[in-house]
């Protein structure tokens, strides 16, 4: 059984997962497999695979229509073999001592491991720094780039509800806080994340859906943070 799984969901990645399987192929970690689910991409894609998994045995992958980036997820985790699972985005990167430095910590009790985080923006790179206390997660969500599951526990809670669009993996978090799990904040950066194009509106809505059908916390509390962000947005946009 290897350590870790990294599953990378895509679909017409040829410009960028280049990057992310480099970044996979240069971790000071080496019991990993890296899982591509690919939807049938059209633009060279899987060639970009192709050439990976030929040269190093420890990438494999599926190409085959699905239904969006969460029924991929979902495809990853049921193919991962590892104990624990990573999923990393077709335009993001991994920092090369993120494995090793994560596995050198006490983690043995522990089933859901969250960290920092770094964006990209057109170019601008900014350092997110999580809570180290997970019941942020009531409130907030985190980038699925800064989380490393147990295997068996996103088998446990049936994996990523494919009713949400953007936002299954906060609905995967908080369901796995509630359980509860137990989680572990480690004062590491795991990956760049690229920001891409979805709406403030969009994300926030599905968040308030997730906080509503989970019950953390009251409908007042959750339509504030869910205005509170709108106009912080609309703000930072001016």
């Amino acid at each position: 059984m290897k350590k870790v799984s990294i599953i990378i969901a895509t679909y017409n990645a040829v410009k960028t997962l280049h990057v992310a399987l480099n970044s996979v192929q240069n971790q000071n970690f080496l019991d990993w497999e890296c899982i591509i689910v690919d939807g049938a991409s059209k633009d060279g894609t899987v060639e970009v695979v192709k050439y990976f998994s030929e040269n190093d045995s420890r990438y494999r992958w599926v190409s085959e229509p699905d239904g969006g980036v969460y029924n991929a997820f979902n495809k990853g985790w049921r193919m991962a073999k590892g104990e624990w699972v990573y999923y990393l985005g077709a335009d993001d990167e991994l920092l090369p001592n993120t494995f090793k430095s994560i596995f050198e910590k006490q983690i043995e009790d522990c089933d859901v491991i969250y960290g920092n985080y770094l964006t990209n923006s057109q170019g601008k790179v900014e350092i997110i720094k999580s809570h180290s206390n997970p019941s942020f997660l009531r409130k907030n969500n985190t980038s699925h780039q800064a989380v490393i599951m147990r295997r068996k526990v996103i088998e446990d809670l049936k994996g990523f509800d494919e009713r949400y669009n953007l936002c299954a993996d906060y609905d995967i978090l908080v369901r796995a806080y509630l359980k509860p799990y137990i989680f572990k904040y480690v004062d590491i950066d795991f990956a760049i994340f690229t920001i891409g194009g979805i709406s403030s509106k969009s994300l926030g809505t599905e968040s308030w859906n997730i906080r509503r059908r989970n019950k953390t916390v009251s409908l007042f509390v959750n339509t504030w943070v869910l205005l509170k962000r709108l106009l912080v947005h609309c703000l930072h946009n001016k």
